[in-house]
């Protein structure tokens, strides 16, 4: 997003949470209603002077009204743009799908199990979540003190924060999405 949209849009939404009409602000602030306006239109790029006197009049720290999230929402991650990690002796692949995303706070990843591998990956951060998904074979999964077997499409939902690992049960390669979510 550009910066003066992203500054535009945090001001006015900042100012609406505090129930603050543009006049209140302006009278608070010192910077006159007109170019109030002009800033949350984005028409206007404030001084650092004029974006002060904005954060005091808030309450926020000035950083606040510059923070641009930068989601895109429109994502393409291409395989070979990947760079997989070999496990357990090369019998199990680990490939990133989609890179750790701060706004939506997951990460996503591709594992291939090749016949008899294992895959035990260390306990994640406290309050992850890991959406198990497995796309062809049969997984035995182990999580939250409970061992499961999945077959193709099964899907399982459990705590990342705690020991928890996978077992390719076929006679070919199996494959799953890993889906992490860390929850705030």
């Amino acid at each position: 997003m550009e910066l003066n949209r992203a500054v535009a849009e945090n001001i006015k939404r900042i100012r609406k949470s505090k129930k603050l009409s543009m006049e209140r602000l302006a009278a608070e602030s010192g910077v006159s209603r007109s170019m109030l306006g002009r800033i949350e239109r984005g028409e206007a790029n404030p001084s650092v002077a004029i974006l002060g006197k904005l954060a005091l009049a808030l309450k926020v720290p000035a950083e606040i009204l510059l923070e641009n999230d930068e989601f895109q929402p429109l994502q393409l991650v291409r395989e070979l743009d990947t760079r997989p990690v070999r496990l357990d002796g090369g019998k199990a692949v680990l490939r990133p799908s989609f890179p750790y995303d701060e706004m939506t706070r997951q990460e996503n990843f591709f594992l291939d199990l090749y016949i008899s591998a294992h895959y035990a990956p260390e306990v994640s951060v406290p309050g992850c979540v890991c959406h198990a998904t497995v796309l062809s074979g049969s997984v035995g999964l182990t999580a939250e003190g409970e061992r499961f077997q999945l077959l193709e499409r099964d899907a399982l939902r459990f705590a990342a924060d705690r020991t928890y690992q996978f077992e390719n049960m076929s006679n070919s390669t199996a494959r799953l999405l890993l889906s992490y979510r860390y929850l705030k």
